[in-house]
């Protein structure tokens, strides 16, 4: 159902009220006291009058064939109070715009007589309101009789307002309507239709009390100012005799089997398939029969699978180092509405008629060709042995980044962008750095792609915010030039901060990830150096007491590994001749330590051994007093640091 109202009137100027007063005059008298002879001066009037007359119809007579100039009637038209007078079409447009905009926004209260707190608003705007622009343009536009433009000229036509008409949305009107008739202990209930094994039953409705649901959408229909409900017993807001219609309806369409015939073919939908699409929806004072379109596409859709099209997203596409914009288009899909709404009007013949119609992208070739994607401008990868569940993770990020853009000026964090990395998003348990030690955990690997991502960030010449190399040396990384991740710290982040957005492509292959950043060069070009190691320091075995093993009994828990070091790294990135920034870094491994469980050392028993002081069960002190096995630390991989000053990154630059 398609509502329309007119406009409020809502401080409208008012209607211009010309009249011309009667007033009457006394002649002269002559001298004596005698009137002078009228007959000569009322014929001289008499012929002023009819010139009079006979001049106003001659104009009127030429105006009549003067063409419309595309303009309002000068001083005599507005719309909804605006006065639009000797504007143009263009402008009158404008003008209704304007004003319908303002309209839009003026809220229409609704309260309720059996209860004073009973009160709401809602704008047109919420009601779905479609302003017509277009005819109150034209309206406003509108031409006068000769007799009505003569009176223009002369300044005596009353002035003419046009309303601003609004369509509004069936649905939102139906939410007013439920919202201001709900809260009643015993409201009126409509009649609806119920599917059985084998048939399709009436539900009675009832009386009850509530407000005048029709009357309410008639006045919403106007959008006054204020709508003031009685409250009294309503009946059933649809009745027997309409829901016996609908359900007669609904028999008819699954009574025989319906074709959708296309180029002298059918396919055949089976009343079982028409009843299991079926459905009802209450929209007083009837009820809908509706008929699912995806049931019946179920049905349908492979005999028709070779004549759609799906439509093509714009997309970028990337080939080594280059990439190509492939452009947007349009794709052609059966119209399931067409057809669900054919179905549930059958005809004598039981067929509707196969439609198509034209499916848009959801992203079109103009909104890509404007961001300045054209070329590399970073790319970076790193190594990894086929097949370790850690892979699986690198995969599962790498499928996350690939594609994604980011627009100049815009922050981005690898964090927010893989989000958690957890077992139903598809991540598997593998080797991570906690405390220290390597142990598994869900999502271990991940930082691989945060190194390689930092990396072709870095040489694309991108302004660093923050990142943090591992906690101790991994040799398939460059020395201090890496990083981890880890949700809620450490992250990756940095800033696209050239004028042109920013492609990730992002590659898992079978023995190493790449990452390539494409955007606009501008000619960025990226200078870095990194110095020898310094400050070595040599892993060392740490022995942690595991009372689950045997005395004496020892296990290794990790295996000594790199030596720890400092490593000092800078960055120079230009933009043409001009240096953008200047940075240097400096970052300490940690030595990878051997860890090995012992088991606890136990006294040699003595017949006359004594509890001591403190002790239980009759163990000696050492043993209740030896240090246990230390609860591993869950450090992010690894332990955070500050981040840079000025846009470096941690670690932090030298001084």
């Amino acid at each position: 159902m398609v509502l329309q109202c007119a406009g409020m009137a809502r401080g409208g100027s008012g209607t211009r009220d010309s009249r011309r007063a009667k007033t009457g005059s006394t002649p002269p008298r002559g001298r004596g006291g005698a009137r002078p002879a009228p007959k000569r001066r009322a014929r001289g009037r008499l012929i002023a009058i009819a010139a009079a007359v006979i001049a106003l119809i001659g104009t009127a007579a030429g105006l009549a064939f003067v063409g419309h100039d595309n303009t309002a009637a000068p001083g005599a038209v507005t719309v909804e109070g605006v006065d639009v007078s000797g504007m143009t079409a263009d402008e009158v447009r404008a003008a209704v715009r304007e004003r319908a905009a303002e309209m839009m926004r003026e809220p229409v209260v609704i309260s309720r007589q059996d209860d004073s707190g009973f009160e709401f608003s809602v704008t047109p705007a919420q009601l779905g309101a479609q302003p017509h622009i277009s005819a109150a343009t034209r309206a406003a536009l509108e031409e006068r009789s000769a007799a009505g433009r003569v009176l223009d000229r002369v300044g005596l036509a009353p002035t003419r307002d046009v309303p601003i008409r609004f369509t509004l949305d069936p649905e939102a009107v139906d939410r007013v309507v439920k919202r201001a008739n709900s809260g009643f202990e015993n409201p009126p209930v409509g009649a609806t239709l119920r599917l059985t094994d084998d048939d399709i039953v009436v539900v009675p409705g009832k009386a009850g009390i509530g407000i005048d649901e029709a009357e309410l959408r008639t006045e919403l229909a106007g959008l006054p100012e204020r709508i003031d409900l009685s409250v009294g017993e309503q009946p059933a807001p649809i009745g027997a005799e309409a829901a016996e219609a609908a359900r007669q309806r609904a028999l008819n369409i699954i009574s025989a089997p319906v074709d959708v015939t296309f180029q002298g073919r059918a396919v055949t939908i089976q009343p079982g398939v028409l009843r299991e699409a079926l459905s009802f929806e209450s929209r007083p004072p009837e009820i809908a029969v509706l008929v699912d379109e995806e049931t019946i596409y179920a049905d349908i859709g492979p005999a028709f699978e070779a004549r759609e099209v799906p439509p093509r997203d714009a997309a970028f596409r990337v080939n080594g180092d280059t990439v190509r914009l492939i452009p947007s288009a349009e794709g052609r899909s059966l119209n399931m509405g067409a057809i669900a709404r054919g179905i549930a009007r059958p005809g004598e013949t039981r067929a509707v008629r196969a439609r198509f119609e034209i499916t848009k992208p959801e992203v079109l070739t103009e909104e890509l060709s404007g961001l300045g994607i054209k070329e590399q401008v970073g790319s970076f990868s790193t190594p990894y042995n086929c097949c370790e569940p850690r892979v699986e993770n690198i995969e599962r990020a790498a499928e996350t980044l690939d594609g994604m853009i980011i627009p100049p000026g815009r922050r981005f964090s690898l964090n927010d962008a893989l989000g958690p990395r957890t077992l139903d998003r598809g991540y598997v348990e593998a080797p991570q750095i906690s405390g220290g030690l390597l142990e598994d955990g869900v999502g271990g690997g991940v930082s691989q792609v945060a190194t390689t991502l930092f990396n072709a960030a870095f040489f694309a010449g991108l302004k660093i915010e923050a990142h943090q190399p591992h906690s101790f040396y991994i040799s398939r990384y460059p020395a201090g030039r890496e990083a981890t991740i880890s949700m809620g710290g450490p992250d990756l982040i940095f800033v696209n901060d050239w004028d042109a957005s920013l492609l990730i492509s992002a590659v898992a292959g079978s023995n190493d990830i790449t990452i390539r950043l494409f955007s606009t060069s501008f000619g960025r070009r990226v200078e870095t150096s990194t110095g020898e190691p310094y400050d070595y320091t040599e892993p060392e075995e740490i022995e942690v007491v595991d009372s689950s093993l045997e005395p004496g009994e020892r296990e290794v828990e990790q295996y000594t590994g790199s030596s720890g070091f400092t490593v000092e790294y800078t960055r120079v990135v230009w933009e043409g001749k001009r240096k953008r920034s200047d940075e240097n870094y400096r970052w300490t491994y940690q030595a990878q330590d051997a860890y090995i469980k012992v088991g606890p050392d136990v006294a040699p028993e003595t017949e006359d051994t004594a509890p001591t002081e403190g002790g239980s069960d009759g163990a000696p002190e050492e043993e209740q007093f030896s240090d246990p096995a230390p609860e591993p630390v869950a450090e992010p991989e690894p332990e955070p640091v500050p981040a840079a000053p000025d846009g470096g990154a941690a670690p932090p630059p030298l001084p």
